[in-house]
Order: C-alpha cells, then structure tokens, then sequence
C-alpha cells in the first residue's frame, strides 16, 4: 500500500478524539448562546410589574416560557424561564386571571 494512504491506528484514535472535542466544543457554544437569550437575568426580572399580562410578561423575559402549568385549584398558572446564572436555576412566575402575581427562583436540583 503507498504511504500517503497508510493509516496506523494511533492516527484513527487521535482522529475520532479531535472530531469529538471538536463536537463538545461546539455544542457547548450553541448553548451558552441560547441561554444567554432565552434565559431570566436581574435586568428582566426589574423589568417585570405585579398586574403585568402573561404576553407582556414573556414580551419582558424575550421568548416563550419553558414550562407552562395549567392553573391549580386556585387558578394559579405558572411560567417557568431558566435562569439567572446557571442551567440550574429557574424562575418561576405566577398569574391568576391572566396577571402576574409574583415571580421566585428556585434550584432546580432540590436544594
């Protein structure tokens, strides 16, 4: 076989390892955009005003929430964004005939 086409298997490892970080590498950047833009931050949650609609409210935070529970027995809904900071934590904010009450944040992992 000529040795422009001779491969040894050190080369094949070496080559599926850079393909690999290559794809972490790029995968990492995708999300550390979208949450950058789609995420809650100090600024929105200021933003935000008790009585405020659920549209004028995701109109604040720059995209539809995550997470959407219908209203409980006391006709509560609640919207839930990522954020601030960190994949997890989450925002939560609470409406009741279409107005917000009140938002919190929260873990995500329980503690």
């Amino acid at each position: 076989m000529p040795a422009a086409f001779h491969h040894d298997r050190g080369t094949q490892v070496m080559g599926r390892w850079l393909l690999t970080c290559t794809a972490v590498a790029t995968a990492s950047v995708a999300v550390a955009g979208c949450s950058s833009t789609c995420s809650a931050n100090a600024d929105k949650l200021a933003t935000l005003q008790r009585g405020m609609s659920s549209q004028e409210a995701t109109a604040v935070m720059g995209c539809a929430a995550g997470t959407i529970s219908s209203p409980d027995g006391d006709g509560v809904k609640r919207m839930e964004w990522r954020g601030p900071g960190s994949l997890f934590i989450a925002t939560d904010l609470d409406f009741r005939d279409d107005k917000l009450l009140y938002y919190t944040t929260r873990s995500k992992l329980g503690f």
